[in-house]
């Protein structure tokens, strides 16, 4: 399987001297909501209120096998809105490459390339039946002016879907979202997080995502994989420190259907979630010792790590409190005192010691919410909480 597309794909447009954000969208079958998806992005205003200099950023549409009218819907919105930089490109792959994360791949090295004859900028990314707030781009921006590497936006369900959404399917959604909220802010408590401090959220999918340039190069790029390549890249960032802010500002609204184009992703995880009322399953999630128990060992390897100094009977003395099961020897000082990043050491972790965390079985997510709750007051200093879901 080739790992690129045809590098002359967009290279008939030209990349504008004033270019600094670059917007791609991959679209297969999305008729229903293209259109409005794109209206979007004739009224981007900035921190200011006033209308965003729309020189300052272009739209990269990749049809890929499509049989319903997306294409001519797209072509439409071009014609009615000729102001907007809006380049498409219509392609049919074969099997082994007809899979969102080849294609999203593909088109954000692609924006890489462009924005790079500018001596670089920002890639942001959406989805086709997502619609962006009126500040979406000045608010990721903003958030790397600030300091982020990348930007996680606020990805919420469509206000106008929300009423038509399975009961089961809202219901399970709800308490995830209160759940995962939970998690971020817990982690952000324990990890001391300066670089995405509360309120933040939890989320850093395609729906809602923009990374700099020079950030996307010094994690290379999107993995190889078939879906879920938003993870993917999100693991990678943390190999190399990334500063990810998972910012509440840069906020879309997404399709709240429960069959969706991808084997994974909202979508099949609302239908899951609607069967669960149909069979009367019930929802379990990780447990909330589990999750306290990462964090807080992660907590301990990160102050150790700010002791690259040590000497290895000290490191060793340390890791031994930190796990009296670590059997730990002079290699393992040396990988801890010659990697680079502190991510990439942990990973190291995780991968060479399997009992670094201890198993515990999941837990219902009432269960669960009810003890993060609690977590957080006992590990938050008294007003310091995050009250979005609450």
């Amino acid at each position: 399987m080739k790992s690129s597309l045809d590098p002359l794909l967009f290279s008939k447009y030209k990349v504008l001297s004033d270019l600094k954000f670059c917007i791609v969208i991959p679209v297969k079958n999305e008729e229903e909501y293209v259109y409005e998806s794109l209206g979007a992005f004739s009224h981007q205003k900035d921190i200011s209120g006033n209308l965003l200099n729309v020189n300052l950023f272009e739209i990269l549409i990749l049809v890929n096998n499509c049989s319903d009218k997306s294409t001519t819907l797209i072509r439409e919105f071009q014609n009615e809105n000729p102001k907007l930089n809006i380049f498409l490109e219509e392609i049919s792959l074969p099997a082994d490459q007809a899979n969102i994360g080849f294609v999203r791949k593909n088109l954000f090295q692609i924006a890489y390339d462009r924005l790079l004859k500018n001596g670089g900028g920002v890639i942001l990314t959406t989805d086709a039946d997502t619609i962006v707030s009126e500040n979406w781009i000045a608010q990721n921006y903003l958030e790397i002016n600030n300091g982020a590497d990348a930007v996680g936006g606020r990805i919420l369900l469509s206000l106008s879907e929300i009423e038509n959404l399975d009961k089961s399917a809202y219901t399970h959604h709800l308490k995830d979202e209160k759940y995962q909220l939970l998690i971020a802010e817990l982690e952000t408590i324990i990890l001391r997080n300066i670089d995405d401090p509360l309120p933040r959220h939890h989320q850093h999918f395609n729906g809602s995502f923009a990374i700099t340039t020079e950030c996307f190069s010094k994690s290379g790029g999107v993995p190889d994989v078939t879906h879920l390549e938003d993870i993917a890249l999100y693991e990678r960032l943390n190999l190399i420190d990334a500063k990810v802010r998972h910012s509440n500002n840069a906020v879309v609204y997404t399709s709240a259907r429960c069959i969706g184009r991808s084997e994974i992703g909202l979508s099949h995880q609302l239908n899951l979630w609607k069967n669960m009322g149909i069979y009367g399953s019930k929802y379990y999630v990780e447990s909330t010792e589990s999750i306290i128990e990462k964090f807080t060992v992660k907590r301990k390897l990160m102050d150790l790590w700010q002791n690259k100094d040590a000497s290895i009977q000290g490191f060793i003395s340390q890791m031994h409190k930190i796990n009296p099961e670590f059997m730990l020897g002079e290699e393992d000082y040396f990988e801890f005192r010659d990697t680079t990043y502190f991510g990439e050491w942990f990973s190291f972790l995780l991968y060479k010691f399997e009992n670094l965390l201890k198993h515990r079985p999941p837990e219902l997510v009432d269960d669960a919410i009810l003890k993060l709750e609690l977590a957080v007051r006992n590990y938050a200093d008294s007003g310091f909480f995050q009250t979005s879901m609450r």
